[in-house]
């Protein structure tokens, strides 16, 4: 919907350090409809510079905005975030927290911001982004949804605090999709609606509704799930917070809604997450009482058939499940094998594990056609893993012929998502063929959270073509490559497309 929410992950390197820091930015109005946008800056506290005053140590960045509109300065600021006083520094894994606010009319702008360390002045960066504010000052709309990592009654809160409706907030800022690990036992979120006075007359009563929904099906989740009967006025704000303890992992979307007393909806807002919970494994102890009377997996057939099942599951499983598997699959009891399975399944997908069952079945089929091999069938494969996992990459390119390596494909993802990985931008996996005209390739590097990566891959390459280290380049230049070679290159350029072998 119209909304501006940028959000920038700035990395670089000076002096062989790596400084991090998240920005993002979020668009509001005023009980008087004015708009302005907010800043939150976060700073990873072990990556600043550090200098001793005394017996502690202390760093900071001092940060520049300035907002510009047609080329012409309309507001700004300089301010520094520095961090507290630390004793030493053993132990930085504190994420410094900053806010900041720009009084704006709607419009396009353009936002440059300059960086710089305050221990060390060499260390600086600069940058600047497109914003457009565009919340209706007249009809229904809303903020964007502000994931929370606390927040707190104003009365209760440290001073200096950043309050906003009574209370102490403060912003997840991450760098990407929203991503809440198994860590995370609360999902908390700020949200506010504007102009039901308007649509509905002032002081109006009014349902706000807010619940989790199941990205993939669009199911609610009904344990998920909240109302608060409310009155029409120029700003509502929303907070309020879920128990995800035992939220499967998987994506979704956080959903809020304001219905009028005739049930019609007003405003829709979702935001998508994605919720990654080791503690919802499959493991002994936590399916043997399920009863599949009935259910899907009363019908997939005998013993051999359910073998074969739980061996599919092995791709897309945690390492502890498939120890597990391995463990059921050795015992080979056709009712422990089942009501695993349905565990398995119902842990997925808890509205519809059957459908779910039958779309990932579905894949190991095309995945058995497309990368079995002499040696294997396909989802054992490395290539068959990541096709299950990650699903079709958006890029393939097959590199058969080039000269002095062994044949590689480089699968690209712009982006990646799956019910059964982190949602991520921009990925890529190298498979190489080490044993020639087998179809058999193996996964080398991946920039994927959690796979496999190398250094330098395009090395690695080189060593299994040569049989291990040695002088494998053609000249005295490390990075020189044979003509031809697309090893230097981290991307896929001139591709013909996913389903075509380029060469």
């Amino acid at each position: 919907m119209r909304k501006v929410f940028i959000l920038l992950f700035v990395s670089f390197f000076v002096s062989a350090k790596k400084t991090n820091l998240y920005i993002s930015v979020s668009e509001f109005l005023t009980d008087q409809r004015e708009s302005y946008v907010e800043l939150y800056f976060g700073i990873d506290s072990y990556s600043l510079d550090y200098v001793r005053k005394e017996s502690t140590f202390n760093g900071g960045l001092e940060v520049t905005v300035s907002v510009f509109q047609d080329g012409k300065i309309i507001t700004g600021d300089r301010f520094r975030i520095l961090s507290p006083a630390y004793p030493d520094t053993n132990n930085l894994n504190q994420v410094l927290f900053h806010q900041q606010r720009f009084l704006l009319d709607q419009g396009s702008y353009e936002m440059q911001l300059q960086i710089v360390d305050i221990n060390d002045t060499t260390e600086r960066y600069e940058f600047s982004r497109n914003i457009i504010l565009t919340i209706d000052k007249e009809e229904a709309d809303h903020s964007q949804i502000v994931f929370l990592e606390s927040f707190a009654p104003a009365s209760e809160a440290p001073k200096n605090s950043y309050l906003r409706s009574g209370y102490a907030l403060v912003p997840t800022i991450s760098s990407g999709t929203p991503y809440f690990p198994e860590s995370t036992k609360q999902l908390s979120f700020y949200n506010e609606l504007y102009n039901l006075d308007k649509v509905l007359g002032a002081g109006s009563k009014f349902l706000l509704r807010y619940y989790l929904q199941d990205e993939s099906t669009g199911n609610k989740l009904n344990n998920y799930a909240g109302f608060i009967k409310s009155s029409a006025a120029p700003v509502i704000p929303v907070l309020n917070a879920f128990n995800i303890e035992k939220l499967p992992s998987g994506n979704y979307n956080l959903v809020i809604e304001a219905l009028n007393q005739k049930g019609e909806q007003i405003i829709e807002h979702k935001t998508f997450f994605y919720r990654k919970n080791a503690e919802g494994e499959v493991l002994p102890g936590s399916f043997e009482a399920e009863d599949y009377t009935g259910t899907f997996v009363d019908f997939l057939g005998n013993l051999d058939s359910v073998y074969k099942y739980i061996e599919y599951l092995y791709p897309i499983s945690s390492e502890r499940e498939q120890i597990s598997q391995d463990n059921l699959l050795a015992q080979a009891d056709e009712q422990m094998l089942k009501q695993y399975f349905l565990a398995f399944w119902r842990n997925r997908k808890p509205l519809a594990p059957d459908q779910a069952w039958q779309t990932y079945h579905r894949k190991v089929k095309e995945t058995n056609q497309l990368f079995s091999s002499g040696l294997r069938q396909g989802y054992k494969t490395d290539r068959g893993r990541v096709w299950l996992m990650y699903g079709r990459p958006d890029q393939k390119e097959h590199r058969a012929m080039e000269p002095n390596m062994p044949a590689y494909i480089i699968w690209q993802y712009n982006k990646v998502q799956s019910d059964f990985v982190v949602t991520q931008n921009n990925k890529m996996f190298v498979f190489g063929e080490f044993e020639p005209s087998t179809q058999e390739f193996q996964l080398i590097h991946s920039t994927a959270l959690g796979e496999l990566q190398s250094r330098d891959w395009r090395r690695d390459l080189y060593f299994r073509a040569y049989g291990g280290p040695g002088n494998i380049d053609p000249d005295t230049d490390p990075n020189a490559r044979e003509f031809g070679s697309r090893t230097n290159q981290n991307i896929i350029l001139g591709t013909t497309g996913a389903d075509r072998i380029n060469r």
